[in-house]
């Protein structure tokens, strides 16, 4: 298991999430954007941005409502409409059951009466097509509750989950798990959802292979050291180790290339160096003697595959 986390030392809000090594494996990104609100990326068939949020309680002043709900509407929308969106957390929220206004994201199953925390969830939710997903499940009474008071028996729903209403039919169900003693007065709130995750892959560019061979004379050498002397001498440093060390591999592989030919591969198993080699001075030849290229572009090059079968490259590429 892993912990994303975002939050302060002071013990108070923060937010974050644990993930299976599996679901590890499919992550893109993450970003802690404040104590209230952290964002996870993971691939699948369709990219899924998983917003983990505590909003401020209904007793908090308009202000700092207004600047979490501002923060929040920033951080969707620089996701893609086209992409998957999963709000959870802690809103201190009561939406109601009245769905008059609200049709298109809440479900028949709203529990209460509707407080300025769940008019402001409701708006925001309408506003950037969400819906919230507990109203769409009918569950027994006791398993809609997300909060009980410590200090009596009451119960309400505080916790939801959000997810795009394009994705709605990939949300199975939602409910309140109340056999696991997480230490809090909130119940852990579980959602099932059918998503096809895949492992992250890195975009890596492959390292060209230079022929060394012609770079062992001291002349050659010279030139070499000449060259990364000259690039080396007021190198732009980067902000830590690790991208300076990249700067300088980048540094050492653009002189290779300045001096060092490149080897080409072999696609075809049948074509040999000598005929790279042809197709290389033919291409040099183009830019300063168009006469020379046309020699070259009219030679037949003996060609012989690792089997020892020989032929013949013609100008087309066809082996006869």
């Amino acid at each position: 298991m892993t912990l994303y986390y975002s939050g302060g030392d002071e013990h108070r809000e923060g937010v974050g999430f644990m993930l299976s090594d599996r679901v590890v494996a499919t992550v893109a990104a993450f970003q802690p954007v404040s104590s209230r609100i952290a964002v996870i990326s993971v691939c699948g068939t369709v990219t899924v941005h998983i917003l983990c949020i505590y909003a401020p309680t209904e007793m908090s002043p308009d202000s700092v409502k207004d600047e979490f709900y501002g923060q929040l509407q920033r951080v969707v929308d620089a996701i893609p409409q086209s992409e998957l969106v999963v709000i959870a957390g802690d809103f201190n929220a009561h939406v109601g059951a009245d769905r008059q206004g609200w049709e298109g994201t809440l479900g028949r199953f709203g529990v209460g009466e509707v407080n300025d925390n769940g008019l402001r969830l409701l708006s925001f939710a309408t506003t950037n097509k969400l819906v919230i997903g507990n109203s769409y499940f009918q569950h027994p009474r006791k398993h809609q509750m997300t909060w009980r008071n410590p200090m009596g028996h009451d119960s309400t729903v505080l916790d939801y989950v959000l997810i795009s209403s394009r994705f709605m039919s990939s949300l199975k169900d939602v409910r309140a798990m109340r056999g696991l003693d997480c230490g809090s007065d909130h119940y852990l709130l579980k959602a099932v959802m059918q998503l096809r995750l895949k492992r992250t892959t890195s975009k890596s560019h492959p390292v060209p292979k230079l022929d060394w061979s012609s770079h062992m004379t001291p002349p050659s050498q010279q030139l070499f050291q000449i060259a990364l002397s000259n690039r080396f001498a007021a190198p732009a440093m980067g902000t830590n180790a690790d991208e300076e060390e990249k700067q300088m591999s980048d540094v050492v592989l653009e002189c290779a290339k300045s001096l060092c030919p490149v080897i080409r591969r072999r696609t075809q198993p049948w074509i040999t160096n000598e005929c790279l080699q042809l197709v290389d001075e033919r291409k040099q030849a183009k830019l300063v003697d168009f006469n020379r290229y046309r020699q070259l572009n009219q030679l037949r090059t003996p060609s012989t595959n690792e089997n020892g079968e020989g032929g013949i490259l013609e100008p087309s590429g066809r082996r006869t």
